[in-house]
């Protein structure tokens, strides 16, 4: 009786294996990009709301 030896070549790595690295690290700059166009409205900083202009309206209480 001897011994038999069954020689397999083990499956290739799947698709996460392949690109798990590049991935998280897509996902890593998408994410602080979003964060940081959120922060700030604009390049050169939040923009201030405009306040309501007062307007020419004739009052209506009695004098």
């Amino acid at each position: 009786m001897g011994v038999k030896y069954v020689i397999v070549e083990p499956d290739p790595p799947g698709w996460w294996a392949r690109n798990k690295f590049k991935t998280v690290v897509v996902l890593a700059v998408a994410a602080v990009v979003y964060l940081q166009g959120r922060d700030n409205g604009s390049a050169d900083g939040p923009q201030p709301r405009p306040t309501p202009s007062p307007s020419a309206s004739v009052s209506r209480t009695p004098q």
